[in-house]
Protein backbone atom coordinates (compact mmCIF):
# COMPACT_ATOMS: atom_id res chain seq x y z
CA UNK A 1 0.00 0.00 0.00
CA UNK A 2 1.43 3.49 -0.40
CA UNK A 3 2.31 5.49 2.41
CA UNK A 4 3.55 9.23 2.71
CA UNK A 5 6.43 10.91 4.83
CA UNK A 6 3.21 12.69 6.86
CA UNK A 7 2.07 9.12 8.11
CA UNK A 8 5.28 8.01 8.80
CA UNK A 9 6.64 10.82 10.73
CA UNK A 10 3.26 10.86 13.01
CA UNK A 11 3.94 7.22 13.69
CA UNK A 12 6.85 7.21 14.34
CA UNK A 13 5.93 10.28 16.81
CA UNK A 14 2.89 8.50 18.07
CA UNK A 15 5.39 5.55 19.58
CA UNK A 16 7.71 7.35 20.84
CA UNK A 17 5.04 8.52 23.44
CA UNK A 18 3.78 5.31 23.96
CA UNK A 19 6.65 3.18 23.95
CA UNK A 20 7.72 1.49 27.67
CA UNK A 21 10.55 2.60 29.39
CA UNK A 22 13.32 0.21 28.80
CA UNK A 23 17.05 -0.25 27.19
CA UNK A 24 16.06 -1.64 24.31
CA UNK A 25 13.38 0.96 23.77
CA UNK A 26 15.94 3.81 24.39
CA UNK A 27 18.24 1.97 22.05
CA UNK A 28 15.67 1.92 19.66
CA UNK A 29 15.09 5.54 20.14
CA UNK A 30 18.73 6.04 19.91
CA UNK A 31 18.89 4.61 16.63
CA UNK A 32 15.76 5.84 14.98
CA UNK A 33 17.57 9.37 15.64
CA UNK A 34 20.44 8.33 13.60
CA UNK A 35 17.88 7.73 10.73
CA UNK A 36 16.56 11.11 10.86
CA UNK A 37 19.91 12.57 11.29
CA UNK A 38 20.29 11.39 7.86
CA UNK A 39 16.98 12.47 6.18
CA UNK A 40 18.06 16.10 7.77
CA UNK A 41 21.33 15.72 6.29
CA UNK A 42 19.94 15.15 2.35
CA UNK A 43 17.51 17.69 3.15
CA UNK A 44 20.58 20.11 3.95
CA UNK A 45 22.38 18.84 0.96
CA UNK A 46 19.42 19.85 -1.33
CA UNK A 47 18.69 23.08 0.40
CA UNK A 48 15.58 24.45 3.05
CA UNK A 49 16.70 28.02 1.86
CA UNK A 50 16.91 29.97 -0.90
CA UNK A 51 19.71 31.79 0.44
CA UNK A 52 22.68 29.98 1.11
CA UNK A 53 24.06 29.86 4.29
CA UNK A 54 20.69 30.93 5.86
CA UNK A 55 19.99 30.44 9.31
CA UNK A 56 18.03 27.87 8.59
CA UNK A 57 20.25 25.76 6.89
CA UNK A 58 22.55 26.03 9.63
CA UNK A 59 20.46 25.04 12.19
CA UNK A 60 19.35 22.13 10.02
CA UNK A 61 22.88 21.02 9.72
CA UNK A 62 23.46 21.12 13.33
CA UNK A 63 20.40 18.98 13.99
CA UNK A 64 21.24 16.77 11.45
CA UNK A 65 24.91 16.42 12.72
CA UNK A 66 23.47 15.73 16.52
CA UNK A 67 21.11 13.26 15.85
CA UNK A 68 23.85 11.29 13.51
CA UNK A 69 26.12 11.23 16.86
CA UNK A 70 23.41 10.58 19.06
CA UNK A 71 22.40 7.76 16.58
CA UNK A 72 26.42 6.37 16.30
CA UNK A 73 26.58 5.78 19.96
CA UNK A 74 23.12 4.08 20.34
CA UNK A 75 23.37 -0.20 20.29
CA UNK A 76 22.26 -0.98 16.73
CA UNK A 77 18.68 -2.39 16.96
CA UNK A 78 16.04 -3.03 14.11
CA UNK A 79 12.60 -2.53 16.27
CA UNK A 80 9.54 -0.42 15.60
CA UNK A 81 11.38 3.00 15.80
CA UNK A 82 13.82 2.22 14.08
CA UNK A 83 11.89 1.12 11.29
CA UNK A 84 9.89 4.06 10.93
CA UNK A 85 12.54 6.59 11.06
CA UNK A 86 14.79 4.40 7.93
CA UNK A 87 11.40 4.47 5.99
CA UNK A 88 10.67 8.30 6.94
CA UNK A 89 14.29 9.01 5.51
CA UNK A 90 14.28 6.93 2.43
CA UNK A 91 10.63 8.59 1.66
CA UNK A 92 12.54 12.08 1.61
CA UNK A 93 14.87 10.88 -0.87
CA UNK A 94 12.32 9.49 -3.36
CA UNK A 95 9.92 12.63 -2.86
CA UNK A 96 13.25 14.66 -4.52
CA UNK A 97 11.94 15.24 -8.07
CA UNK A 98 8.38 16.70 -6.09
CA UNK A 99 10.32 19.07 -3.73
CA UNK A 100 11.37 22.85 -3.79
CA UNK A 101 13.16 24.35 -1.20
CA UNK A 102 10.54 26.02 0.48
CA UNK A 103 8.81 22.11 0.34
CA UNK A 104 11.72 20.71 1.84
CA UNK A 105 11.80 23.33 4.79
CA UNK A 106 8.37 21.76 5.65
CA UNK A 107 9.98 18.80 5.57
CA UNK A 108 12.76 19.44 8.20
CA UNK A 109 10.47 21.40 10.66
CA UNK A 110 8.34 18.39 10.61
CA UNK A 111 11.06 16.05 11.16
CA UNK A 112 12.28 18.39 13.42
CA UNK A 113 9.22 18.27 15.39
CA UNK A 114 9.12 14.04 15.81
CA UNK A 115 12.90 14.42 17.01
CA UNK A 116 11.70 15.16 20.15
CA UNK A 117 9.00 12.94 21.38
CA UNK A 118 11.91 10.32 20.40
CA UNK A 119 14.58 12.36 22.34
CA UNK A 120 12.34 12.35 24.95
CA UNK A 121 12.72 8.35 25.26
CA UNK A 122 16.67 8.66 25.44
CA UNK A 123 16.26 11.05 27.69
CA UNK A 124 15.99 8.36 30.69
CA UNK A 125 18.57 7.02 32.45
CA UNK A 126 20.86 8.35 30.19
CA UNK A 127 24.71 7.92 31.62
CA UNK A 128 27.07 10.52 31.74
CA UNK A 129 29.79 10.96 28.93
CA UNK A 130 29.37 11.87 25.19
CA UNK A 131 26.10 10.34 24.69
CA UNK A 132 24.31 12.76 27.30
CA UNK A 133 25.80 15.77 25.38
CA UNK A 134 25.10 14.68 22.02
CA UNK A 135 21.36 14.36 23.59
CA UNK A 136 21.15 17.79 25.32
CA UNK A 137 22.74 19.29 21.28
CA UNK A 138 19.66 17.12 19.66
CA UNK A 139 17.02 18.64 22.23
CA UNK A 140 18.74 22.05 21.71
CA UNK A 141 19.14 21.94 18.04
CA UNK A 142 15.44 20.70 17.88
CA UNK A 143 14.08 23.37 19.23
CA UNK A 144 15.73 25.97 17.54
CA UNK A 145 14.64 25.07 14.40
CA UNK A 146 11.02 24.42 15.97
CA UNK A 147 11.51 27.75 16.75
CA UNK A 148 12.57 29.29 13.60
CA UNK A 149 9.79 27.90 11.95
CA UNK A 150 6.88 29.55 14.16
CA UNK A 151 8.93 32.51 12.66
CA UNK A 152 9.11 32.07 9.18
CA UNK A 153 6.77 28.91 8.90
CA UNK A 154 6.28 27.38 5.70
CA UNK A 155 2.77 27.54 3.63
CA UNK A 156 -0.02 24.83 3.55
CA UNK A 157 1.20 24.28 -0.34
CA UNK A 158 4.76 23.17 0.66
CA UNK A 159 3.34 21.70 3.52
CA UNK A 160 1.66 19.21 1.90
CA UNK A 161 4.52 17.47 0.13
CA UNK A 162 4.09 15.58 3.50
CA UNK A 163 1.00 13.91 2.36
CA UNK A 164 2.57 12.86 -0.86
CA UNK A 165 1.69 9.00 -1.51
CA UNK A 166 4.41 7.08 -2.27
CA UNK A 167 4.08 3.91 -4.13
CA UNK A 168 4.73 0.47 -2.53
CA UNK A 169 5.10 -2.68 -3.88
CA UNK A 170 2.20 -3.23 -6.47
CA UNK A 171 -0.34 -5.54 -5.95
CA UNK A 172 -1.27 -6.91 -9.20
CA UNK A 173 -3.13 -9.48 -8.33
CA UNK A 174 -5.46 -7.27 -6.10
CA UNK A 175 -8.71 -5.82 -7.52
CA UNK A 176 -9.75 -4.44 -4.66
CA UNK A 177 -10.20 -0.65 -5.83
CA UNK A 178 -9.46 0.73 -2.10
CA UNK A 179 -6.17 -0.83 -2.84
CA UNK A 180 -5.85 -0.18 -5.96
CA UNK A 181 -6.54 3.47 -6.20
CA UNK A 182 -3.80 4.85 -3.25
CA UNK A 183 -1.06 2.82 -4.92
CA UNK A 184 -2.13 4.00 -8.55
CA UNK A 185 -2.17 7.64 -7.44
CA UNK A 186 1.16 7.82 -6.24
CA UNK A 187 2.54 6.08 -9.37
CA UNK A 188 0.71 8.56 -11.37
CA UNK A 189 2.38 11.56 -9.11
CA UNK A 190 5.92 10.09 -9.43
CA UNK A 191 5.74 9.80 -12.89
CA UNK A 192 4.85 13.06 -13.78
CA UNK A 193 7.26 14.62 -11.06
CA UNK A 194 10.13 14.68 -13.32
CA UNK A 195 10.99 17.17 -15.90
CA UNK A 196 13.95 15.94 -17.37
CA UNK A 197 12.10 12.85 -17.81
CA UNK A 198 8.85 13.94 -18.91
CA UNK A 199 6.12 10.72 -20.01
CA UNK A 200 5.10 10.70 -23.67
CA UNK A 201 1.74 11.66 -25.03
CA UNK A 202 0.63 8.38 -24.88
CA UNK A 203 1.42 7.56 -21.13
CA UNK A 204 -0.55 11.27 -20.70
CA UNK A 205 -3.59 10.47 -22.46
CA UNK A 206 -3.31 7.08 -20.35
CA UNK A 207 -2.99 9.08 -17.48
CA UNK A 208 -6.28 11.51 -18.19
CA UNK A 209 -8.41 8.74 -18.71
CA UNK A 210 -7.52 7.86 -15.00
CA UNK A 211 -8.05 10.55 -13.65
CA UNK A 212 -10.93 11.52 -15.37
CA UNK A 213 -12.19 8.65 -13.53
CA UNK A 214 -11.25 9.06 -10.26
CA UNK A 215 -13.07 12.58 -10.89
CA UNK A 216 -16.06 11.19 -11.75
CA UNK A 217 -16.11 9.21 -8.94
CA UNK A 218 -15.87 11.61 -6.29
CA UNK A 219 -17.91 13.65 -8.05
CA UNK A 220 -20.34 11.22 -7.29
CA UNK A 221 -19.13 10.49 -3.87
CA UNK A 222 -19.43 14.50 -3.01
CA UNK A 223 -22.83 14.82 -4.13
CA UNK A 224 -25.15 13.67 -1.52
CA UNK A 225 -25.38 16.76 0.45
CA UNK A 226 -24.27 19.26 -2.51
CA UNK A 227 -26.54 21.37 -3.98
CA UNK A 228 -27.80 20.95 -7.81
CA UNK A 229 -25.30 23.46 -9.17
CA UNK A 230 -22.64 22.04 -7.57
CA UNK A 231 -23.08 18.50 -8.73
CA UNK A 232 -22.81 19.94 -12.26
CA UNK A 233 -18.99 20.81 -11.89
CA UNK A 234 -17.67 18.94 -14.60
CA UNK A 235 -14.17 17.86 -13.54
CA UNK A 236 -13.87 14.64 -15.09
CA UNK A 237 -15.36 16.41 -18.38
CA UNK A 238 -12.20 18.87 -17.31
CA UNK A 239 -9.81 15.68 -17.57
CA UNK A 240 -11.96 14.62 -20.85
CA UNK A 241 -11.06 18.41 -22.28
CA UNK A 242 -7.46 17.63 -21.70
CA UNK A 243 -7.20 14.88 -23.95
CA UNK A 244 -9.27 16.36 -26.48
CA UNK A 245 -6.80 19.11 -26.64
CA UNK A 246 -3.40 16.56 -27.25
CA UNK A 247 -5.52 15.31 -30.48
CA UNK A 248 -3.83 16.72 -32.85
CA UNK A 249 0.11 16.14 -31.43
CA UNK A 250 2.36 13.32 -31.73
CA UNK A 251 5.93 12.41 -30.70
CA UNK A 252 5.92 8.59 -32.51
CA UNK A 253 4.41 7.42 -29.22
CA UNK A 254 1.00 6.48 -30.79
CA UNK A 255 1.65 3.05 -31.60
CA UNK A 256 1.06 -0.31 -29.87
CA UNK A 257 3.39 -0.85 -27.21
CA UNK A 258 4.50 -4.39 -26.28
CA UNK A 259 5.55 -3.39 -22.77
CA UNK A 260 3.78 -0.51 -20.50
CA UNK A 261 5.54 1.79 -18.41
CA UNK A 262 4.79 1.81 -14.53
CA UNK A 263 2.49 4.66 -14.96
CA UNK A 264 0.21 3.24 -18.05
CA UNK A 265 0.06 0.27 -15.98
CA UNK A 266 -1.09 2.17 -12.77
CA UNK A 267 -3.36 4.16 -15.02
CA UNK A 268 -5.25 1.17 -16.23
CA UNK A 269 -5.76 -0.72 -13.16
CA UNK A 270 -7.04 2.40 -11.12
CA UNK A 271 -9.24 2.86 -14.07
CA UNK A 272 -10.51 -0.73 -14.17
CA UNK A 273 -11.07 -1.08 -10.32
CA UNK A 274 -13.24 2.38 -10.73
CA UNK A 275 -15.44 1.40 -13.08
CA UNK A 276 -15.91 -2.19 -11.89
CA UNK A 277 -17.51 -0.30 -8.96
CA UNK A 278 -20.78 0.33 -7.98
CA UNK A 279 -22.19 3.48 -9.59
CA UNK A 280 -23.71 4.41 -6.22
CA UNK A 281 -21.30 5.63 -3.60
CA UNK A 282 -23.95 4.71 -1.23
CA UNK A 283 -23.04 1.01 -1.79
CA UNK A 284 -19.62 1.41 -1.37
CA UNK A 285 -17.42 -0.14 1.76
CA UNK A 286 -15.82 2.56 4.08
CA UNK A 287 -12.02 1.60 2.78
CA UNK A 288 -13.11 2.56 -0.71
CA UNK A 289 -14.92 6.17 0.04
CA UNK A 290 -11.55 6.46 1.84
CA UNK A 291 -9.20 5.85 -1.26
CA UNK A 292 -11.41 7.27 -3.64
CA UNK A 293 -11.68 10.84 -1.08
CA UNK A 294 -7.86 10.50 -0.26
CA UNK A 295 -6.74 10.28 -3.93
CA UNK A 296 -8.87 12.90 -5.28
CA UNK A 297 -7.12 15.29 -2.90
CA UNK A 298 -4.04 14.94 -5.23
CA UNK A 299 -5.41 15.39 -8.62
CA UNK A 300 -4.89 18.87 -8.50
CA UNK A 301 -1.24 18.42 -8.23
CA UNK A 302 -1.47 15.79 -10.73
CA UNK A 303 -2.77 18.05 -13.30
CA UNK A 304 -0.06 20.51 -11.82
CA UNK A 305 3.01 18.39 -12.62
CA UNK A 306 1.52 17.93 -16.00
CA UNK A 307 1.27 21.21 -16.80
CA UNK A 308 4.73 23.06 -15.53
CA UNK A 309 6.64 19.87 -16.05
CA UNK A 310 5.23 17.80 -18.80
CA UNK A 311 3.85 20.02 -21.33
CA UNK A 312 6.38 23.18 -20.62
CA UNK A 313 9.52 20.07 -21.18
CA UNK A 314 7.60 19.13 -24.29
CA UNK A 315 7.58 23.17 -25.52
CA UNK A 316 11.22 23.63 -24.63
CA UNK A 317 12.63 20.22 -26.17
CA UNK A 318 10.15 20.51 -29.56
CA UNK A 319 10.00 17.03 -28.95
CA UNK A 320 6.18 17.16 -30.22
CA UNK A 321 5.27 17.80 -34.31
CA UNK A 322 1.36 18.37 -35.55
CA UNK A 323 -0.16 19.33 -38.59
CA UNK A 324 0.10 22.99 -39.85
CA UNK A 325 -3.96 23.03 -40.06
CA UNK A 326 -4.14 21.82 -36.62
CA UNK A 327 -2.25 24.64 -34.74
CA UNK A 328 -2.19 28.80 -34.77
CA UNK A 329 -1.52 30.05 -38.37
CA UNK A 330 2.19 31.04 -38.68
CA UNK A 331 3.89 33.31 -41.91
CA UNK A 332 6.36 30.72 -41.97
CA UNK A 333 3.82 27.99 -41.57
CA UNK A 334 2.18 28.65 -44.86
CA UNK A 335 3.89 25.82 -47.52
CA UNK A 336 3.02 23.26 -44.27
CA UNK A 337 -0.44 24.58 -43.96
CA UNK A 338 -0.98 24.27 -47.99
CA UNK A 339 0.13 20.34 -47.99
CA UNK A 340 -2.89 19.41 -45.48
CA UNK A 341 -2.61 16.06 -43.49
CA UNK A 342 0.16 14.71 -45.88
CA UNK A 343 3.80 14.03 -44.08
CA UNK A 344 4.58 17.54 -45.65
CA UNK A 345 2.17 19.44 -43.55
CA UNK A 346 4.02 18.16 -40.20
CA UNK A 347 5.53 21.17 -38.44
CA UNK A 348 7.75 21.46 -34.65
CA UNK A 349 5.22 22.00 -32.10
CA UNK A 350 6.67 25.32 -29.52
CA UNK A 351 4.90 26.43 -26.44
CA UNK A 352 2.48 28.91 -28.11
CA UNK A 353 0.88 25.88 -30.21
CA UNK A 354 0.74 24.02 -26.85
CA UNK A 355 -1.29 26.67 -25.33
CA UNK A 356 -4.47 25.23 -25.53
CA UNK A 357 -3.40 22.01 -23.93
CA UNK A 358 -1.96 24.11 -21.25
CA UNK A 359 -5.48 25.93 -20.68
CA UNK A 360 -6.97 22.26 -20.15
CA UNK A 361 -4.91 21.32 -18.04
CA UNK A 362 -5.52 25.28 -15.83
CA UNK A 363 -9.18 24.55 -16.33
CA UNK A 364 -8.47 20.71 -14.66
CA UNK A 365 -6.89 21.34 -12.20
CA UNK A 366 -8.96 24.28 -10.58
CA UNK A 367 -12.39 21.89 -11.46
CA UNK A 368 -10.67 19.04 -9.62
CA UNK A 369 -9.61 21.33 -6.44
CA UNK A 370 -13.58 22.09 -5.63
CA UNK A 371 -14.52 18.14 -6.50
CA UNK A 372 -12.03 17.35 -4.49
CA UNK A 373 -12.88 19.73 -1.53
CA UNK A 374 -16.56 18.77 -1.99
CA UNK A 375 -15.52 14.95 -1.27
CA UNK A 376 -13.46 15.77 1.71
CA UNK A 377 -17.03 15.85 3.65
CA UNK A 378 -15.89 16.21 7.95
CA UNK A 379 -16.68 12.52 8.48
CA UNK A 380 -14.04 11.65 5.24
CA UNK A 381 -11.37 14.75 7.07
CA UNK A 382 -11.52 12.46 10.64
CA UNK A 383 -10.95 8.91 8.99
CA UNK A 384 -6.81 7.96 9.20
CA UNK A 385 -4.40 8.26 6.78
CA UNK A 386 -6.93 11.79 5.54
CA UNK A 387 -4.17 13.94 3.34
CA UNK A 388 -5.31 16.48 5.87
CA UNK A 389 -2.62 18.68 4.76
CA UNK A 390 -2.95 18.52 0.99
CA UNK A 391 -6.89 19.45 1.95
CA UNK A 392 -5.49 22.67 3.63
CA UNK A 393 -3.54 23.57 0.59
CA UNK A 394 -6.69 22.83 -1.63
CA UNK A 395 -8.83 24.45 0.54
CA UNK A 396 -6.51 27.88 0.80
CA UNK A 397 -6.81 28.05 -3.04
CA UNK A 398 -10.22 27.91 -3.18
CA UNK A 399 -10.75 30.66 -0.32
CA UNK A 400 -8.84 32.99 -3.04
CA UNK A 401 -11.78 35.63 -4.01
CA UNK A 402 -11.00 34.87 -7.48
CA UNK A 403 -11.37 31.46 -7.58
CA UNK A 404 -15.47 31.48 -7.65
CA UNK A 405 -15.29 33.15 -11.00
CA UNK A 406 -11.82 31.26 -12.41
CA UNK A 407 -14.40 28.07 -11.69
CA UNK A 408 -16.92 30.05 -13.66
CA UNK A 409 -14.44 30.67 -16.79
CA UNK A 410 -13.28 27.23 -16.52
CA UNK A 411 -16.55 25.05 -16.56
CA UNK A 412 -17.56 27.08 -19.91
CA UNK A 413 -13.86 26.62 -21.77
CA UNK A 414 -14.00 23.04 -20.77
CA UNK A 415 -17.19 22.87 -22.54
CA UNK A 416 -15.81 24.47 -25.35
CA UNK A 417 -13.28 22.61 -26.27
CA UNK A 418 -15.24 19.21 -25.83
CA UNK A 419 -17.46 20.91 -27.80
CA UNK A 420 -14.92 21.82 -30.33
CA UNK A 421 -13.44 18.60 -30.70
CA UNK A 422 -16.97 16.98 -31.13
CA UNK A 423 -17.09 19.41 -34.45
CA UNK A 424 -14.06 18.36 -35.87
CA UNK A 425 -14.14 15.85 -38.75
CA UNK A 426 -10.66 14.03 -38.83
CA UNK A 427 -9.85 12.65 -42.05
CA UNK A 428 -7.47 9.23 -42.63
CA UNK A 429 -4.43 11.56 -42.19
CA UNK A 430 -5.33 13.08 -38.61
CA UNK A 431 -7.16 10.69 -37.64
CA UNK A 432 -6.02 10.18 -33.63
Amino acid sequence: MATSLGQLLDALAETARITDDSAAARADAGTALGHLGRALAHLRHDGVSPLAGDRREQQVAALAAACTELGVRAPATESALTRLAAAAADTVGVLYDHTSVTSRWAVATAVAETVTPLAAVVAHRLPAGPATQWHTEVERQAALVQQTAALQPPNRADVAILDRPVPGSAVVTSADPARVVPDAIGVLLQATARANDPPSVTEVLAYTIAAQTLSSAAERLGSTDAPPLAVQTPAADAWRAVRASLRPYDDGSRHFHQHAPSGVTAAGRLHAALRSAERDPATWTASLRASVTSAAQHLPTLATQLLYRTVRSWADNGSLIAYARDVPPRDERVAAYLRGYQPGGLVRVNATDLQPVAGALHNARLLSLAVADRAADPDARATAGFPRRAWAANRALLDDPQTPVALSVAIQQAHQQLQSARAQRPSPGRAR
